[in-house]
C-alpha cells in the first residue's frame, strides 16, 4: 500500500483568516482520519503582515517535521504569491484568488495545476470580504480527494462563533462549486 504523506500552505496577509483556515482545514483532515500536524507563522504586526500556515497531512506516522516544498499551495493576497509560489513542488496544486492573479507580473509558473477562483469577489457578494479563505477551502475540497466538504463544513459547526458560521457554510460550497 502506498503511505500518502502531502505538505499544505495557505498564504496570505494577517486578517484574512489564514491561521483559522488551517485551523479548520486540520480538523478535517483529522476527522477523515488522517495523521496531521498543524503550523503557523505571522508577522508581529498581525493585520496586514505576512501570514501563513503549514499543515503536514498524513496516513501513517509523521516522523520527519521538515516543511521545506508543498504539494498544494492556497494563496489569498500578492505578497503571498510573491513569498510562497517558489514553494509548490513541480506538479502540485496551487489553488489562489483571481483577483491576485490579476496582479501578477512576469511569467506564471507552468508546472503547477493552477486553478484560479474568485475568493474575494464571492466573499463580497456573500457579504463579507473575510470569508474568501472559506471559498479557497471550498475550492480545494472539490479539487483534492484528501479533504472533504462535509467534514470542512462539521469543523466551521464546531468551532466558527455562531454570528460567523452560516455565511462560512455558504462560503465553503461556492468554492466547491466554482472548481
Amino acid at each position: 500500500m502506498t503511505k500518502v504523506q502531502q505538505n499544505i500552505l495557505i498564504g496570505g496577509t494577517g486578517g484574512q483568516g489564514i491561521v483559522a483556515s488551517g485551523e479548520f482545514l486540520s480538523a478535517a483532515l483529522f476527522a477523515k482520519g488522517y495523521e496531521v500536524v498543524f503550523g503557523r507563522s505571522y508577522g508581529s504586526e498581525a493585520r496586514g503582515g505576512s501570514c501563513r500556515s503549514e499543515i503536514m497531512v498524513s496516513d501513517h506516522e509523521i516522523n520527519d517535521l521538515q516543511f521545506e516544498t508543498s504539494d498544494i499551495l492556497l494563496l489569498l493576497s500578492l505578497p503571498a504569491y510573491k513569498k510562497y509560489m517558489g514553494k509548490a513542488k513541480k506538479g502540485s496544486i496551487v489553488i489562489m484568488d483571481s483577483s491576485v492573479m490579476e496582479r501578477v507580473e512576469g511569467d506564471v509558473r507552468d508546472d503547477v495545476e493552477l486553478i484560479q477562483v474568485p475568493a474575494r469577489d464571492i466573499a463580497v457578494r456573500l457579504g463579507n470580504q473575510i470569508v474568501a479563505n472559506m471559498v479557497i477551502l471550498g475550492a480545494l475540497s472539490k479539487r483534492s480527494d484528501m479533504v472533504r466538504l462535509d467534514l470542512l463544513k462539521e469543523a466551521v459547526e464546531r468551532s466558527m462563533r455562531p454570528s460567523m458560521r452560516e455565511i462560512n457554510l455558504h462560503a465553503l460550497e461556492e468554492g466547491y462549486n466554482t472548481v
